[in-house]
């Protein structure tokens, strides 16, 4: 079932609130559409691997999409590109892995598939998963996107990655393999003609020395990394998600505050709570953010 459009339309009206949050929203949604101007529609895709901050970043996008493909949107609350934002050349990039904030540059990484969906006859590595527009009530086109898994995903955020392709109507290319590698492939398949891709990195990320718009090193492959939530704070993140009532990944409710992989991530020590039938408390209660990755081993 496709999310509700009510929910996409509670983002630009949050957008309206003279508040942090509202500032921050206003600023991830002008960005998106002065990259969509100024690039098409077409030629951009998102990452997404189902953790918080991209969570975030794909309701943001879809609001902006629902706004550009309905009449059921107030013209005030419709996103305006800003002209003062200019697109850098290949030629301004510095090097940094290209999409996921905690991703090494190195090959070889590779499991997955399976899940049994559509797998991609390209690579043994690879598994496509596109919406069913007879499901979808959302009025865009589907939206393209690389999921680049960790090396052993968590079975949870792999479910719910999928259950947003069709949330969100997202053409999903989904692999595992090396990231340089599963970016050249996609890049030649789903994500042919691709100028750029929307990155959920934030500031207190591994690798977060970033511009909002940065292109990607010359020796990997070329697009435009956008990052519309680079300034946002974990707090930020959760103040967001719940207000908004947007649906996230269920490890988030069992302590765990940042996702890798099963062999390097446990839930957060500062959420034990043997009171909880769960025996912690969800990431949302977070007092030290600073802690935010105090799971990752």
């Amino acid at each position: 079932m496709s999310i509700d459009p009510q929910t996409l339309l509670n983002v630009l009206e949050r957008a309206q609130n003279p508040d942090r949050l509202g500032g921050l929203v206003q600023e991830a949604l002008v960005l998106i559409e002065t990259v969509l101007s100024k690039l098409g529609e077409e030629s951009v895709a998102m990452s997404f691997n189902g953790g918080k901050d991209c969570t975030v970043l794909l309701h943001i996008y879809a609001a902006v999409l629902y706004a550009r493909h309905t009449n059921a949107c107030q013209a005030s609350l419709l996103p305006q590109p800003d002209d003062s934002i200019q697109i850098p050349s290949a030629s301004s990039s510095t090097f940094q892995p290209p999409l996921t904030p905690s991703s090494s540059s190195s090959e070889p990484v590779v499991p997955p598939p399976p899940i049994d969906d559509q797998p991609s006859s390209s690579s043994s590595h690879a598994t496509h998963h596109q919406p069913s527009e007879s499901e979808s009530s959302l009025p865009y086109p589907p939206i393209r996107s690389i999921y680049i898994t960790a090396p052993n995903p968590f079975p949870e955020l792999d479910e719910f990655v999928i259950d947003c392709t069709k949330k969100y109507k997202l053409d999903l290319y989904r692999s595992g393999g090396g990231m340089k590698s599963a970016l050249e492939e996609w890049l030649n398949k789903g994500g042919k003609g691709c100028r750029s891709v929307l990155v959920g990195t934030r500031k207190g990320d591994p690798n977060d020395n970033v511009d909002v718009l940065a292109p990607t090193d010359p020796s990997w492959p070329q697009f435009l990394r956008v990052h519309p939530i680079l300034h946002w704070t974990y707090s930020d993140v959760w103040d967001f998600l719940l207000e908004l009532n947007v649906p996230y990944c269920s490890l988030y409710d069992q302590g765990f505050t940042s996702l890798g992989s099963t062999t390097n991530t446990s839930p957060n020590p500062l959420l034990k709570n043997p009171t909880t039938s769960s025996g912690w408390d969800p990431a949302y209660k977070l007092k030290d953010v600073t802690q935010e990755r105090a799971g990752r081993h």
